[in-house]
């Protein structure tokens, strides 16, 4: 598959400190890409490296196949990058009609890209306001709007529901689930993991600069996988938990319950495990496998920070 964004090497010291520190990225075309991190992880410096306003101290960056610095590659990029500086004295319609013109958009075909910007963040009511007297979250749409002016393939998205009521959040999702719909690239750089969660197909995680993980986002919630099994007595718990680990296989206490065990799923599977307990007279009132939220992944990936 091609690569809408593919980075190699990507090094950036701000100092004696590597804000971005050896990454490797591969984002394919047409996906919904999550980039993850805690504060100071180095995602918002990455964005910047990605569009040519950080140059890197070492490694390479491609974008649809072309560089960061050639105009021609960024023309088929959308970005917002933090809260873009918006005119307060002219009206959010103005906003758009200056960018778009900067940006090589004029008459009827900028009027049309500037409705469809303000359709698809939902400000056509309030278009001819100026954007000095709009709440946090209009002001967040409206620089939605600009990443969407020139209708790009890859759009990327920094933190782009800050700020946002609730309504507002649900808007965006349905906004980005409609962009990767129209075959768009999508890279989304957030800390709501429900967002990832709903919407990603991959996710990258930083931590320090360095990505710890990247991959499908089913497989990397299919690692904090484990099996629940409960029995009708606090005994046949025990004996079922020395077993197992004899067996090789991590078993301890599910929380307070005495006849619960939480048993990890990084060797033999459901299946293997209730035949080695029937094997010892062992039955189960309960087996299923728990699937560990984003957030816990997450967690144990960057240290709980």
């Amino acid at each position: 598959m091609d690569a809408a964004i593919e980075i190699r090497g990507l090094v950036r010291h701000f100092g004696p400190i590597p804000a971005v520190d050896g990454i490797n990225l591969y984002v394919p075309a047409g996906s919904v890409y999550g980039f993850l991190g805690p504060n100071g992880s180095g995602k918002t410096t990455t964005i910047r490296l990605l569009l040519g306003l950080l140059r890197p101290d070492r490694g390479t960056v491609r974008l649809m196949g072309g560089s960061p610095h050639d105009a021609a590659c960024l023309s088929r990029v959308g970005a917002l990058v933090e809260r873009p500086a918006l005119y307060p004295y002219l009206s959010a319609r103005e906003n758009l009609l200056l960018f778009a013109t900067l940006g090589g958009l004029s008459g009827g075909e900028a009027n049309r890209a500037i409705d469809g910007a303000l359709g698809a963040v939902g400000l056509q009511a309030v278009a001819r306001r100026k954007a000095g007297g709009f709440s946090t979250g209009m002001l967040q749409r409206l620089s939605i709007a600009l990443a969407l002016l020139r209708e790009p393939e890859l759009v990327i998205l920094d933190e782009p529901t800050n700020g946002l009521d609730p309504a507002g959040v649900v808007d965006v999702r349905a906004l980005i689930t409609e962009l990767a719909r129209s075959g768009r690239t999508v890279f989304l750089s957030t800390h709501v993991l429900t967002e990832v969660e709903q919407l990603c197909d991959r996710v990258a995680v930083l931590q320090r600069g360095r990505l710890v993980a990247d991959g499908l986002t089913r497989e990397l919630l299919e690692r904090g996988q484990w099996l629940a099994i409960d029995f009708d007595t606090e005994e046949e718990s025990v004996r079922a938990a020395v077993a197992l680990r004899e067996a090789g296989i991590g078993a301890e206490r599910a929380g307070d319950r005495e006849t619960g065990l939480r048993v990890t799923l990084d060797g033999p599977g459901p299946s293997a495990i209730n035949k080695l307990l029937a094997e010892r007279d062992l039955h189960p009132a309960e087996l299923a496998v728990r699937r560990a939220s984003l957030e816990s992944v997450f967690l144990d990936l960057t240290d709980g920070v």
